[in-house]
């Protein structure tokens, strides 16, 4: 295995870890809680999302596995527990690792065709550092929506 695909597995390892430690005894109405109607998502929303697009992008753009994603129902989801998201995690993060051991270096360079208008086609390599610059951001929000709600942020309608 080549070195830059041991730095990629080791980055969602990293990734998932920090999520995993995010939403760790969130309660079911914090995991819930949207901080601004209609211009922002809850954390079970976000992590569904980013969960989402990493299988996506890695396991049927990559790893050329058929997922059937519905990226619109990630945004409607209403979370019952963290264990539920937890799960997910566990779920996605081996089999994003599974296929990150069996790409070569040729693999990474093989390119897929646009998934999005303002994308174009782009390689296995682009997708995967992709969704560790997505997962990235999504951190963040998730970071920023905790501290909103430890702060007792009431929710701003309209």
């Amino acid at each position: 295995m080549s070195l830059e695909l041991e730095a990629y597995i080791a980055h969602f390892k990293s990734l998932h870890d920090q999520l995993a430690e995010i939403i760790r005894g969130m309660p079911n109405d914090e995991l819930n809680w949207i901080p601004i109607a209609e211009q922002t998502n809850s954390a079970a929303v976000l992590v569904t999302h980013m969960l989402g697009a990493e299988s996506f992008r890695i396991h049927q753009l990559a790893g050329v596995m058929d997922i059937n994603r519905d990226r619109d129902s990630e945004f409607l989801v209403n979370s019952s527990s963290v264990s539920e998201l937890e799960s997910f995690l566990d779920n996605i993060g081996t089999r994003t690792e599974d296929i990150l051991n069996r790409l070569s270096s040729e693999d990474l360079d093989q390119t897929r065709p646009a998934v999005r208008s303002y994308e174009g086609e782009r390689t296995v390599r682009w997708h995967i550092l992709h969704t560790i610059e997505h997962f990235g951001i999504h951190i963040g929000h998730l970071t920023l929506t905790r501290q909103l709600y430890a702060a007792g942020y009431p929710h701003i309608t309209g």
